[in-house]
């Protein structure tokens, strides 16, 4: 949780710090972690994410995840 200051208001610096890699614990992300089709790195990589069923890298809903990383 990030650091808030004077009158429990969070520095912007801690925000964004708290925002890099953001953990889902609602048990709808598997692993509690979602990933952006830039921090993968590679297609295939992505397609293991979407089999794993990361369903949201499949912005579009045609079956490919991260279809810009091609």
């Amino acid at each position: 949780m990030p650091n808030t200051g004077p009158a429990g208001i969070t520095r912007p610096w801690d925000f964004r710090r708290g925002r890099r890699n953001p953990v889902i614990s609602d048990g709808t992300t598997p692993g509690g972690r979602r990933y952006r089709c830039k921090e993968i790195g590679s297609y295939a990589r992505a397609q293991e994410l979407l089999r794993q069923g990361h369903s949201y890298l499949d912005s579009n809903g045609d079956g490919e995840a991260c279809e810009s990383l091609r």
